[in-house]
């Protein structure tokens, strides 16, 4: 990303994607009405499209960090075919009290902390 430009922060669940709960799949996916309108214009007026999401069902083991990302990927695509291309994504994969492993952790990433925020703006 360039420092010192605009962004759009996007939610994942609720805000790009209907949140049917744990959504990690291209068939599972639905997304919000007017969701690529919004982040069209938002990035013709310069704005980068950043995606901030706490994904919980990678710490329950849901799904995988692999699966997460190249699902991502998918994501990405789509929006870029609908001249919203997203700039970044960033995610937390922790959960404080039902994560597995390592994934077990009360982080300063998972929002609502500010840990994504202050990521993306220092990249």
């Amino acid at each position: 990303m360039t420092a010192g430009r605009r962004a759009l922060f996007l939610d994942r669940d609720g805000v790009v994607n209907v949140d049917l709960g744990y959504v990690c799949t291209p068939d599972r996916t639905e997304f919000i009405d007017g969701i690529f309108e919004l982040c069209r214009a938002a990035h013709e007026r310069g704005y980068l499209l950043v995606v901030v999401t706490n994904q919980a069902g990678i710490a329950r083991g849901y799904y995988s960090e692999q699966d997460f990302l190249g699902y991502m990927q998918w994501v990405r695509n789509v929006f870029a075919r609908h001249g919203a291309p997203l700039d970044a994504v960033y995610y937390c994969p922790h959960h404080p009290s039902e994560g597995v492993g390592d994934y077990l952790r009360n982080c300063d990433c998972r929002k609502p902390n500010p840990g994504m925020l202050l990521a993306a703006q220092r990249d």
